[in-house]
């Protein structure tokens, strides 16, 4: 007889052996499984998602199932093929890519009317923008919060006599019980606002002033300049919108005609600018003022570059971008030198603040006026690229603080205004107005952060921050400095919340949904014929081998003979 065997040593090697194969095969298990999930998961980063928002007497917005909503792409590149989502599709339910163009509100009333078939909408920005014109906002803004009632100036309330933005077809406004979501792939361009929630700003601001909550009371008010929309002027001109009700006391009449005079004057020594005024019986257009009249009767102007309708056929749509007020920079720049081109637009900006900062200085007291004050083209160029071109640039990363520097993106920073909570936005537009508005002061970053121990400093006056500040000489390390401003954040929350008048109609009840997670991706799926041919198949084959090793094994005595045992062997 024979045997074999192993060392004890050979069989301990032999097991690390295993080990490390069994280690490296689950390895390459999980890494395979993340390969294997990154193919079939593509995530939409670059998305901008619409959300609930609901008032008093209104629900508009987007929303979607709490576990979200999952449906099969479906591409709309003209408006026939919606028969196949709406009606002819055997997959319901669907998820519409629509390409921007179509974006109306007539087709999107028909996705309305069937969401049993609609899981989602994804809209792709069109490019270029629409030529007719986009708005989804309404043809007579912020209307019922102005100062026009059925009671007061009946005449235009509800925009009877201009339709201010004619283009707009209200589709902002509108419920719809799937999500929706801007793609952005090519171009990060955001949803502009401007105080769209029924003068939420302004009606918060006069309400604080009215209760002694401001350092300003609304009887100190002697005049009120405003800037509405100036960045599409029509040659030079910029048109003085006045109040025609409030211009029936004459002691206000007379005011209004004193502050007109001031701006004309003011404007007169500025070649680029030419003030107009309109018709008394013209009422003002949605402006801040509106609320302010509404609640004391002051003299009050408006500056616009439009004489009636909105010359902005983008009103608060994704389209109203750099590019609609001609903003643009040779292709060869770097973006440095896109941040200190001075262009067109920037020019254009800048004369009229320089007739704004004339004229405000005379209001003021000033009496030895010169042509001295001129606005700065250089500033405003760098305001209009941070803000509407790319945010993540020198000059707003020398004037923030260092924790927020992630709020600077390479595209424009976000302009949708929040409910309640400050955006990204308004933290840059606090520390720009310091920086512009503010001074210097030598502190160090301790006393900067606590001025209260500083005998010299007034910290209920001031806002004190600490800022990055600009590169050094040999641009390796920054300078931080102090800034001391008084440029504060305000809260914008409606009054009606604080007097617990849910159903008010003197102030906005606006308010936004919660949510944990926005987010959206593309995975891949099999069709259901290709599903049900791979069920089959598999079933088939797995019978198959049932029945085969059934088989096998009732004949393993014939097909299977054992071999003779090694060992003694008789002669």
């Amino acid at each position: 007889m024979a045997t074999a065997g192993g060392s004890p040593a050979a069989d301990l090697g032999s097991r690390r052996l295993l080990r490390l194969v069994s280690f490296c095969v689950l390895l390459a298990g999980f890494c395979r499984g993340n390969s294997v999930e990154r193919k079939i998961y593509i995530s939409l980063n670059k998305t901008a998602p619409c959300v609930r928002l609901l008032n008093a007497t209104h629900q508009i917005g987007c929303q979607s199932s709490v576990s979200g909503d999952t449906g099969v792409i479906h591409v709309v590149e003209k408006e026939e093929d919606l028969q196949w989502v709406l009606t002819d599709g055997p997959n319901p339910p669907y998820v519409v890519l629509l390409e921007g163009t179509l974006f109306t509100r007539n087709l999107m009333e028909k996705l309305k009317g069937r969401t049993s078939r609609i899981a989602g909408l994804a809209v792709s920005l069109a490019k270029p923008s629409p030529t007719s014109g986009f708005s989804p906002s309404v043809q007579c803004p912020n209307d019922g919060f102005g100062i026009y009632s059925n009671s007061y100036g009946p005449e235009f309330a509800h925009c009877r006599e201009i339709q201010w933005n004619p283009l707009g077809d209200g589709l902002a406004y509108e419920d719809f019980s799937f999500p929706i979501f801007l793609l952005e792939d090519e171009n990060e361009t955001k949803v502009i606002k401007q105080e769209t929630f029924d003068y939420i700003g302004s009606s918060r601001m006069v309400y604080d002033m009215e209760t002694g909550r401001f350092p300003v009371q609304l009887e100190n008010i002697e005049s009120f300049v405003e800037l509405g929309q100036v960045a599409l002027r029509n040659s030079l001109e910029l048109w003085m919108h006045t109040d025609p009700m409030s211009q029936k006391n004459a002691s206000v009449q007379h005011q209004v005609e004193a502050l007109l005079s001031t701006l004309e004057r003011s404007g007169a020594g500025v070649p680029a600018v030419a003030l107009r005024r309109l018709n008394q019986s013209q009422p003002l257009p949605p402006s801040s003022l509106q609320r302010f009249l509404r609640a004391r009767n002051i003299s009050g102007v408006v500056l616009a570059d439009h004489s009636t309708v909105f010359h902005n056929h983008y009103y608060q749509s994704v389209y109203d971008t750099a590019e609609n007020i001609n903003v643009s920079y040779p292709e060869w720049q770097s973006p440095e030198e896109d941040l200190n081109f001075v262009t067109n637009t920037a020019k254009a900006l800048a004369a009229v603040a320089t007739v704004l900062g004339r004229a405000l200085y005379q209001l003021a007291g000033g009496t030895n006026f010169s042509d001295t004050i001129q606005a700065d083209a250089h500033t405003v160029t760098r305001l209009l690229y941070g803000f509407l071109v790319r945010a993540n640039n020198s000059w707003f990363q020398s004037i923030l603080r260092q924790d927020l520097r992630s709020y600077l993106g390479d595209g424009p920073l976000q302009h949708y205004i929040a409910v309640s909570s400050p955006t990204n936005t308004t933290y840059v537009v606090q520390y720009a107005l310091a920086n512009l508005t503010g001074q210097l002061v030598d502190l160090t970053r301790e006393q900067c952060q606590d001025p209260s121990k500083v005998p010299t400093e007034n910290k209920d006056l001031y806002e004190y921050v600490w800022v990055q500040g600009p590169l050094n000489s040999s641009e390796t390390d920054r300078l931080p400095r102090c800034v001391r401003s008084t440029a504060r954040l305000a809260r914008a929350l409606s009054p009606a919340f604080e007097l617990r008048q849910w159903g008010s109609t003197e102030y906005s009840t606006w308010t936004e949904s919660r949510w944990k997670d926005i987010r959206a991706r593309i995975f891949l799926i099999a069709s259901r014929e290709l599903e049900f041919i791979t069920l089959t198949v598999g079933f088939g084959t797995l019978i198959f081998s049932l029945v085969v090793t059934y088989c096998i094994n009732a004949k393993a005595d014939v097909l299977f003979i054992a071999p003779r045992e090694p060992g003694a062997v008789s002669y």
